[in-house]
C-alpha cells in the first residue's frame, strides 16, 4: 500500500502516526485546521485505514461530517490526479466506480491468421510476408518465440500480426502491420490497449525493464514492454510502479523523442522508482527496430549500455 499512502501524502502532508499492522495512518484534519485558519493544526486527528478504504477526523467526524469512504475524501480534498491514481491502486473491494473494474479483454486472432512457424512457402501470401519481416531482420527464433504471424484475406488482409498476451497466455491484443501498399499503415483490434500492457507473460519483474515505442522495437529488445506510443498508460505507470526494480526508457531518435523521453522520465523517477530510472537517448533518425536491422543484438546492446540518469537540474 506504500503507492496509497504516497498519494495520501501529496495532499495531506506528512503523517503524524503510522500503526502498519494494523493499516492505519493519521494525519492532520483539513476541516480542523480550516476551521483554525491553518494549513496543518498538528494535531494528526485524521485516521485512515487504507486497507479498508475508510477514514474519519476523531475531533470532528460528527459536526463536521468527516468520516466514510476513503474515495470521497480524495474526492474532495485531493487533486483530480490524485482521484484517479486512487483509483488505479485501490483494492478492488473498495472501490465504487463501475469503469475501473475493466480488464484487458480477451480477443481472437483476425480472419486467415496464420503463424510463420506453423505455415510454408505454399500458403498465400507467405512469401511477400516472410520477406517483409526479413528485410526487417527478424530472424525464424524471434518469429517463434512472439508467435507473429500474418494474415491474406479478411478484415486484417495483407498484414504482418504480433500478438500481446496476459499472465494467463489468453491474446488480449495484436499489432496489425501492412506488409503491401495500405492507406492505413497499422491498424488496430478492438481492444483498449490502454488497459492492456503488452506480452505481460514475457516480463521479468525482477531485471531491468526497458520501456521502448512499438511492437517491432519490443521484439528485438530483450525484457521490454512497448508503448504503442510515445506516453505511457496509467495502468502500465502503476504496474511498474507496484513490481518493477529498475526502469530505462529508450524511445526512438530525434529532438521530440528525448523531450519525450525527459517527460517520461520525470514521472517515473518518483514513489518506489525514484532513482532507479534510466534514459538512452539513441542517434536521431533511427530506432531500435532498424538498429536491430542494420546491428543485430550487438547493436541493440550497445545502445542500451549507454542509458544514463539525468540530473536534477535538467528536470
Amino acid at each position: 500500500m506504500s503507492i496509497l499512502i504516497d498519494i495520501l501524502e501529496d495532499f495531506l502532508g506528512d503523517p503524524r502516526k503510522h500503526n502498519e499492522g494494523k493499516s492505519q495512518i493519521g494525519f492532520d484534519c483539513p476541516m480542523c485546521s480550516a476551521e483554525k485558519g491553518i494549513d496543518n493544526d498538528g494535531k494528526g486527528n485524521l485516521e485512515v485505514n487504507y486497507e479498508k478504504g475508510v477514514y474519519k477526523c476523531w475531533a470532528c467526524w460528527d459536526r463536521n461530517n468527516m468520516h466514510g469512504g476513503l474515495s470521497w475524501l480524495i474526492k474532495k480534498y485531493g487533486s483530480k490526479q490524485n482521484y484517479k491514481d486512487y483509483l488505479l491502486v485501490a483494492p478492488k473491494y473498495i472501490r465504487k466506480d463501475k469503469d475501473i473494474e475493466e480488464i484487458p479483454k480477451v480477443l481472437e486472432f483476425p480472419e486467415g491468421f496464420k503463424k510463420f512457424s506453423k505455415s510454408t512457402p505454399k500458403d498465400t501470401k507467405y512469401a511477400e510476408a516472410y520477406s517483409y519481416v526479413k528485410k526487417r531482420g527478424l530472424t525464424d527464433d524471434i518469429l517463434d518465440k512472439y508467435d507473429i504471424g500474418f494474415t491474406a484475406d479478411g478484415d486484417f488482409a495483407n498484414r504482418i500480426i504480433i500478438p500481446s498476451y496476459n499472465t494467463l497466455g489468453e491474446l488480449n491484443y495484436f499489432i496489425a502491420r501492412a506488409f503491401e501498399w495500405s492507406k492505413l499503415k497499422y491498424r488496430n483490434p478492438d481492444a483498449k490497449k490502454e488497459i492492456t500492457i503488452f506480452n505481460e507473460k514475457l516480463i521479468n519483474w525482477d531485471s531491468t525493464i526497458y520501456l521502448v515505442e512499438g511492437a517491432f522495437d519490443h521484439i528485438v529488445t530483450p525484457n521490454s514492454i512497448p508503448l504503442l506510443g510515445k506516453f505511457i498508460s496509467d495502468t502500465l505507470f502503476y504496474e511498474l510502479q507496484i513490481r518493477a526494480k529498475s526502469v530505462v526508457i529508450v524511445l526512438d531518435g530525434g529532438e521530440e523523442e528525448r523531450e519525450d523521453a525527459r517527460l517520461l522520465y520525470k514521472r517515473l523517477n518518483s514513489m518506489k522508482l525514484y532513482n532507479k530510472v534510466k534514459v538512452v537517448f539513441i542517434e536521431d533518425g533511427l530506432d531500435l527496430s532498424l538498429i536491430y536491422q542494420k546491428s543485430g543484438k550487438r547493436g541493440i546492446l550497445k545502445w542500451l549500455r549507454s542509458a544514463f540518469q539525468f540530473k536534477e537540474s535538467r528536470l
